[in-house]
C-alpha cells in the first residue's frame, strides 16, 4: 500500500507530465496551423473553373481613333522590370439594354420639364431630341429618348458675367453640388454616390475653348467628373478616363441657370447579381498586340512623337458611352505624359 508520500509525489509527477503534455498539443497546433497557413498561401487551390455563361462575348466596340494616321512604338519599363501578373479569370457583368420604345418620347418630354424645359423639342436624330429655352443666351437640353441619357449646355461663350466671375466652387462643393443635382432628378445610382470624383480646372480662350490650368486660383470653369465605384476591386473607366461619362461643368456666378453650365450624363444600369467568370487573355498576348498597335487609345497625352514608354499595366472594366450587353475586362496600359491605352482582356476564344 503506497504511503502519502509516494500519493504525493505521484501525484506531482502526473500533473507535471499533464502540463507539459498540454503545452505540447497546443504548440503544436498553434504550429501546424501556421504550417497549413504558409502553405496555402505559397500554394494556393486553384481558382473555380470559369463559368463562361453568357457564352462568347461580343467585341469590345471601343470609339474610333483620334489619331488614326499616329504610328506608335511601345517599350516596356515597368517597376517590376517585367509584365505583372494577374488572375486567370475575372467576372463579366450584363448590361440591359434599352432599344426604341413607343413611350421614349413621352418620358422624355417629361424629363426635360423637370430640368425646366417647356415647349415642343427638335428632333436631331432618330433617337435624339432637342429642348432650348427662350433665355438669352440659351440652353440646349439633349436626350437620347431610349435611354433617358442626356447633355445640357448653357451657351457661355456670349455670357461674360459667367466667364468673368471668379467665386468658383471648391472641388469638394462642386463634387457635392453635382450629386444633389443627380439626387433631385432621381439619376444618382449607388454606384455613383460612392464613386470617386475627380476635378479639372479649365482656362477660358476665346472663341469656345476650354485649356486645363494647374489652380483654382487661375480657372474660369471647374469640371467635376463622377466615377462609378470600383468592382470587385477595380476601376470602371470610361474611353478617356481623364473626362467621366458623368460630368459637371460649374461657373464662378451664384444666378440661377448659370451655375451648372454643362451636364454630361451617360449612364448604364449593371445588372451585379447576374454575372458570369471567363478566362483572362495572358498577359505576354497583350503585350504583342500592344506592340502590333492593336491598342485603344484612350489618351495620348503629350506623346505628340508616338514614342511611348509603358510604366503601369492594370485590369479594370470598360465603360462605354455607347450602349454594350456586357460590362467586360480590360488591360490598362499607363505610360509617360499622360498615355493611357485599353486592350480587351477576355481570353479571344470567348469573344467574337
Amino acid at each position: 500500500m503506497p504511503t502519502l508520500t509516494q500519493t504525493a509525489y505521484w501525484t506531482r509527477r502526473l500533473l507535471k507530465i499533464g502540463a507539459i503534455a498540454l503545452v505540447a498539443i497546443i504548440f503544436l497546433r498553434i504550429t501546424f496551423k501556421i504550417i497549413t497557413t504558409v502553405w496555402q498561401k505559397i500554394n494556393p487551390p486553384p481558382p473555380p473553373p470559369p463559368t463562361v455563361s453568357f457564352g462568347k462575348l461580343p467585341l469590345i466596340n471601343f470609339p474610333e481613333s483620334k489619331n488614326p494616321d499616329l504610328k506608335l512604338t511601345f517599350r516596356l519599363e515597368t517597376i517590376q522590370g517585367g509584365l505583372p501578373k494577374f488572375t486567370e479569370v475575372v467576372r463579366v457583368f450584363f448590361i440591359p439594354k434599352e432599344g426604341p420604345n413607343l413611350l421614349g418620347l413621352e418620358r422624355a418630354d417629361q424629363q426635360a420639364q423637370r430640368l425646366g424645359f417647356e415647349g415642343e423639342p427638335q428632333q436631331i436624330s432618330e433617337k435624339i431630341y432637342r429642348w432650348q429655352n427662350q433665355a438669352n443666351p440659351p440652353t440646349a437640353l439633349d436626350i437620347d429618348i431610349n435611354n433617358g441619357n442626356f447633355q445640357m449646355r448653357y451657351a457661355y461663350e456670349n455670357d461674360q458675367e459667367v466667364i468673368n466671375s471668379k467665386d468658383l466652387p471648391t472641388n469638394q462643393q462642386a463634387a457635392q453640388e453635382a450629386k444633389n443635382f443627380l439626387s433631385s432628378q432621381g439619376l444618382l445610382p449607388a454606384d455613383l454616390a460612392t464613386g470617386s470624383a475627380e476635378f479639372v480646372y479649365l482656362k477660358f480662350s476665346p472663341p469656345n475653348n476650354l485649356l486645363p490650368v494647374s489652380s483654382l486660383s487661375e480657372a474660369d470653369f471647374v469640371r467635376a467628373n463622377l466615377f462609378r465605384a470600383d468592382l470587385d476591386g477595380l476601376k470602371i473607366l470610361p474611353p478617356n478616363p481623364r473626362n467621366s461619362l458623368v460630368s459637371f461643368l460649374f461657373a464662378g456666378v451664384k444666378t440661377l441657370g448659370k451655375r451648372l453650365i454643362e451636364v454630361n450624363y451617360h449612364y448604364y444600369p449593371l445588372e451585379r447579381e447576374t454575372s458570369a467568370t471567363y478566362p483572362l487573355k495572358n498577359i505576354q498576348t497583350a503585350w504583342q498586340e500592344v506592340q502590333g498597335g492593336k491598342i485603344y487609345v484612350a489618351n495620348l497625352g503629350q506623346n505628340e512623337k508616338g514614342e511611348i514608354i509603358i510604366r503601369k499595366i492594370t485590369l479594370a472594366y470598360f465603360d462605354a458611352e455607347q450602349p454594350q450587353h456586357f460590362l467586360q475586362p480590360i488591360f490598362v496600359f499607363e505610360g509617360d505624359n499622360n498615355f493611357i491605352g485599353f486592350v480587351p482582356a477576355v481570353d479571344p476564344k470567348w469573344t467574337e
